[in-house]
């Protein structure tokens, strides 16, 4: 069995990690005042529905890590590229899977237009990948899964009200948008205020492209730190 499909089994047998990327999502996608064009906050409900998943899934390294498994992990001729890629990409697929589920049901309880579900894809995609970089290197700076998880649920809050999640971007202070800049958090709203009509469409490639450059700095950052 490789790595890459014990990654997806490991997680799939965990109760938290289905409950997060498959009955939340799903229990949402049927509650139709949260996807209505006048309120539509279940579109940034789902993005972090994605976040906690993508941290959940990557917490299985920091267990790893924890119970000294990677040891012997390292000690096979495994190298730390081929671990990381395998694991990420499991974490990947199944957060796609997940994505892709929840468009497809969505335009079939809604109506959404091929490009919108589309783009809906696309978008979360790019968050999907950002989430899962961010989780990679935030579980490097610590030793402890509990602390990291907890004071990551804090984090999240902060991410979740500079980047538009409770409050719409348009409704920040100039200040509060500045700094919420600086979370991926903000370019998936920003690329969900394209995607409903509130942004011009070329913002949807440039908040893309930033998700883009995110994950790969915390990719960069998280993989070289050591993992023993």
């Amino acid at each position: 069995m490789t790595i890459f499909h014990f990654a997806l089994l490991r997680s799939l047998r965990k109760k938290s990690t289905l409950i997060t990327i498959l009955i939340l999502p799903a229990a949402m996608i049927l509650i139709p005042p949260l996807w209505t064009e006048e309120n539509a906050i279940g579109f940034s409900f789902f993005g972090i529905t994605i976040l906690y998943g993508a941290f959940l899934l990557v917490r299985s390294i920091m267990t790893d890590r924890e119970s000294r498994t990677i040891v012997r992990i390292f000690a096979a001729p495994v190298t730390t590229f081929q671990y990381l890629f395998q694991n990420l990409l499991g974490y990947l697929v199944l957060l796609m899977a997940q994505i892709l589920l929840f468009a497809l049901v969505g335009s079939l309880l809604y109506g959404w237009q091929a490009s919108i579900a589309g783009k809906l894809v696309l978008g979360y995609g790019l968050f999907a990948a950002v989430s899962i970089a961010l989780s990679l290197a935030w579980n490097s700076l610590f030793r402890s899964s509990a602390i990291s998880g907890g004071i990551f649920s804090v984090v999240v809050s902060v991410m979740a009200l500079l980047g538009g999640v409770f409050v719409p971007l348009s409704l920040l202070p100039d200040i509060l948008q500045t700094i919420g800049m600086l979370f991926p958090t903000f370019w998936l709203s920003s690329i969900l205020m394209d995607i409903t009509g509130g942004n011009p469409p070329f913002e949807f490639w440039v908040s893309g492209a930033v998700l883009a450059l995110f994950t790969t700095a915390f990719l960069i950052f998280g993989s070289k730190r050591r993992l023993e």
